[in-house]
């Protein structure tokens, strides 16, 4: 491993950047993972002082058996947030590493603004995996817990922020590692990651030959192909989940799965007679945003979505979603995925009739 300076001003083109696009097989088995350290400090870009961080977690990550390249070294602010952007955003998800480590930045000094920068990319927080970080580091110093580091998700990618020296790299990846196979599993789609006894470990039977991993689609090239949404809708109609569903499929589709809004006669353990959906002018334009960046996530899935407005009964349906894919695994989490965004995002809302004759606005 090199403990040179990496150029700060350059995304591709730098031995760590060309190592790690030169490895190109992602991780298709539990177990395996492919990686990125970024060292964060405007000294040892400038070469003025050999960084140790970055070396210490590619050098642990590699014991652990899995693909790191040498560590990319950048300066605070601006080109730590420029790799960041490249290696969670700009590569096509297929190419995203699994795991992101940067090592400094974290602590009180004007620059130091690597949590921030993290927070910008992560759409999940993970906050017990820093604490039990923060923990492993007071066992050896007082000051570990001056750290501001984040950790969370981006897509499929966990995010770690380590500070940067040698120990805290050391403690944090300590915590971090044996943590990746239950990560990756729950990310997957394994809900029960983390929760199985070693005797149901030892029950497990090998999977069969051409067995996909959950959440993991295949090798073939459609696997791979650009998503598409297929048909996006916000319409006064009644929904219909067979055709949704049909839309969706194509010839190369192993799986559709579907979900159907349905509306119920209770709240709050109140009874329920109808719903008024209404939405804003630019609903129908967010829900094909959000469409289309949940597909830019998951390669090689078709989708269709559509919601419905004005008043509804009980038992109608108020939002179709259906994700067509080869394997059933991808498909569900895709539509998981898909629905949980449209519900956050989407500018529609709804107004509850009650039985009581009573009325009122939800989730405004």
């Amino acid at each position: 491993m090199s403990d040179q300076p990496f150029d700060q001003n350059t995304i591709t083109g730098t031995p760590a950047v060309d190592a790690y696009h030169s490895s190109r097989r992602h991780a298709e088995v539990y177990g395996t993972y492919r990686a990125v350290v970024l060292v964060a400090s405007t000294r040892a870009a400038a070469g003025r002082y050999p960084d140790k961080s970055g070396p210490t977690a590619v050098s642990m990550i590699r014991e652990a058996g899995h693909e790191c390249a040498d560590p990319i070294v950048v300066a605070d602010g601006e080109p730590l947030r420029a790799q960041m952007q490249h290696f969670l955003r700009d590569l096509p998800v297929g190419q995203r590493p699994d795991l992101l480590v940067t090592s400094g930045g974290t602590g009180l000094m004007p620059d130091d603004l690597t949590p921030e920068l993290t927070r910008e990319f992560l759409d999940r927080q993970l906050p017990g995996v820093m604490h039990a970080i923060w923990a492993a580091g007071l066992e050896h110093i007082h000051t570990a817990g001056l750290s501001r580091g984040e950790v969370g998700v981006a897509g499929r990618t966990l995010v770690v922020n380590l500070p940067g020296s040698g120990g805290g790299v050391k403690d944090g990846m300590g915590v971090v590692l044996p943590l990746l196979d239950h990560v990756f599993q729950q990310l997957n789609g394994h809900r029960d990651a983390g929760h199985r006894s070693p005797a149901a470990d030892e029950s497990v039977a090998t999977p069969a030959a051409g067995f996909q991993p959950s959440g993991v689609q295949g090798d073939h090239p459609v696997d791979r192909a650009d998503s598409v949404v297929v048909s996006v809708r916000v319409t006064e109609e009644p929904l219909d989940a067979a055709t949704v569903q049909a839309t969706a499929a194509s010839e190369t589709t192993g799986a559709v799965v579907g979900f159907s809004g349905l509306i119920r006669n209770h709240d709050a353990g109140r009874s329920v007679t109808e719903l008024d959906y209404t939405a804003h002018p630019t609903a129908s334009t967010v829900l094909q945003r959000v469409c289309e960046e949940v597909a830019q996530e998951f390669p090689g899935v078709r989708v269709v979505a559509e919601h419905r407005i004005g008043r509804l009964g009980v038992g109608d349906s108020a939002m179709e979603v259906a994700v067509a894919a080869s394997h059933r695994k991808i498909a569900f989490q895709v539509c998981d995925a898909l629905v949980d965004r449209i519900k956050e995002r989407v500018p529609i809302w709804k107004e509850q009739h009650l039985e009581d004759g009573t009325h009122e606005w939800v989730n405004l």
